[in-house]
């Protein structure tokens, strides 16, 4: 789930993925059948389709496309996280992927290759989002379609969560806001189809723990969450339940079309 453009070294997110790969493909957070599906039926998969999952982690998105797509490749930076995605297409027999080690600034790949680049809760990770950006749109043939999904809190929360996310994992560099997105894609020449946020409420603790997160940085976390402004506060809507921590959160949900004829 990493990119060259991770952190502030890209020896961090190799080493925190290399960590928390398992986690990760056991995470309910990166299984759940209805995001994932939210996630497939955007990304509008066809059967001879050729699809590139950039940043892969454990392989959900990959084995979830796989059945309705010619061919799915998976890529990632991280080789711990590339085992762990052989072992999830292996244990629901998606025949039709292949694995690459490689990073999503420099895709290994011929310019218009695949129908579809999918990259799914990782890009905010990538220190130098442009650059990938540019070789996902390389590689789309005139036509194909970009699918993201991320995290994507509204702009007055997610300067504040940047704490958080920083603070539960070294390898996070920018949460996108959803107008972020849309600049930046049509910046770089794609048309932008759809884009919306989604509201889920997420359980933080669960969060904490798939990250390794300390037991002691776990508590200047929650800690900092005491001290979160009425604005914020009333934005995330912060509860604990049955000692669970919950709060609200956001993730960006944008397809974007490379067009059929470039403009130059």
């Amino acid at each position: 789930m990493s990119s060259g453009s991770q952190g502030s070294d890209p020896a961090d997110s190799r080493d925190q993925f290399s960590r928390v790969a398992e986690a990760y493909r056991t995470s309910s957070t990166h299984s759940d059948p209805v995001s994932l599906a939210r996630f497939i039926d955007l990304a509008d998969l066809k059967p001879n389709h050729r699809v590139l999952d950039i940043a892969t982690g454990a392989g959900h998105v990959a084995v979830a496309a796989a059945p309705l797509v010619k061919e799915v490749v998976a890529l990632d930076l991280t080789a711990a996280m590339l085992d762990q995605a052989r072992q999830l297409a292996a244990s629901r027999e998606a025949r039709n992927i292949s694995f690459v080690l490689a990073d999503a600034e420099a895709l290994p790949f011929p310019s218009e290759s695949f129908d579809r680049v999918l990259v799914r809760s990782a890009p905010h990770h990538f220190r130098n989002l442009i650059p990938a950006l540019a070789e996902a749109y390389r590689v789309l043939v005139p036509g194909g379609a970009f699918a993201v999904s991320d995290c994507s809190p509204p702009p007055v929360v997610r300067d504040w969560l940047e704490v958080v996310e920083a603070g539960r994992d070294r390898s996070h560099f920018r949460s996108r806001a959803l107008e972020e997105w849309r600049a930046l894609l049509l910046a770089m020449g794609f048309t932008v189809e759809h884009a919306e946020r989604i509201e889920q409420e997420k359980d933080i603790l669960e969060w904490f723990e798939r990250s390794g997160v300390t037991p002691r940085d776990r508590r200047r976390l929650l800690d900092y969450y005491e001290t979160a402004p009425a604005a914020i506060a009333g934005q995330l809507t912060p509860q604990w339940r049955e000692g669970r921590f919950y709060h609200r959160y956001w993730y960006a949900l944008v397809r974007a079309r490379r067009p059929l004829h470039s403009l130059s």
